[in-house]
């Protein structure tokens, strides 16, 4: 049985792997039928669909950095708040590079199955986020 620190763990991993751009971690991290239901991203299906989520993520920021700000873990679920900093270097929302230094946070659900991620659900502050980009 999958404990609970090994996903959290696992958790901690993603988003390090995410910062470094390493999107390989998604083909060991999620089960073949993963889903995620979050705004820009809903319905992104399959670790090869999440690859593709976090490339346009990097496309449009350059060198996030995520901080772990909140993470509890309980039976197959893991919840993580982050933040995530980064400079504004291309379109997002509309809204064209700015070269701003941004942050955002988030929270996100993750269910596990077994040791792999199944689903996330997520929400994150992007009128914040709009609203850095654009100056309010």
């Amino acid at each position: 049985m999958t404990s609970v620190e090994y996903r959290k763990n696992a958790i901690r991993r993603l988003y390090k792997a995410l910062e470094a751009g390493d999107l390989d971690v998604a083909d060991e991290l999620f089960t073949a039928d993963f889903v995620t239901t979050e705004g820009q991203h809903q319905n992104v299906r399959g670790p090869q669909g999440f690859k593709d989520a976090i490339a346009a993520v990097h496309a449009t920021h350059a060198d996030p950095s995520f901080e772990i700000l909140d993470l509890l873990g309980e039976g197959e679920d893991v919840v993580v708040r982050w933040r995530m900093t980064a400079t504004h270097s291309g379109p997002l929302m509309g809204i064209p590079a700015t070269g701003k230094r941004v942050s955002t946070e988030a929270f996100a659900l993750f269910r596990f199955v077994g040791d792999r991620i199944s689903e996330r659900h997520a929400v994150i502050d992007r009128l914040g986020l709009v609203q850095q980009l654009k100056g309010e």
